[in-house]
């Protein structure tokens, strides 16, 4: 059996690279040459982002199953409505247009107890 590291180490190097060569090829190319490298690159990356958000599609609940499985290693610790760190790398990545998609919700109020005259509170 093929120790994890084996495969996840260069698979990640690889990853990384491709990234970072296209970054290059898009700093060092004139008009023509950058506008044909979008065209053939950004559908490529387009496909790979879904992918990836893909496997972090929320369940029935709202939660994601990925990221579910980490927090759930931790006992003890209420699960909050956080949201997915996958969705929330990718909302930050291409820009501030959450707000066409959360609508903010109403918070119910507490009653807040009336302060007692008692001296023991």
């Amino acid at each position: 059996m093929l120790d994890r590291d084996t495969i996840v180490g260069p698979l990640q190097t690889s990853v990384q690279r491709r990234l970072d060569d296209l970054s290059r090829s898009v700093d060092l190319a004139d008009r023509d040459r950058a506008a044909d490298l979008a065209v053939r690159e950004i559908p490529l990356l387009v496909e790979a982002l879904r992918a990836t958000l893909a496997t972090h599609a929320p369940d029935a609940r709202g939660h994601c199953p990925v990221c579910r499985s980490r927090r759930s290693r931790l006992l003890f610790r209420r699960r909050g409505r956080t949201p997915c760190r996958a969705y929330l790398a990718a909302q930050l990545s291409l820009g501030p247009a959450i707000e066409d998609v959360v609508k903010p919700r109403t918070k119910h109020l507490r009653r807040r107890r009336t302060p007692s005259l008692s001296p023991l509170g």
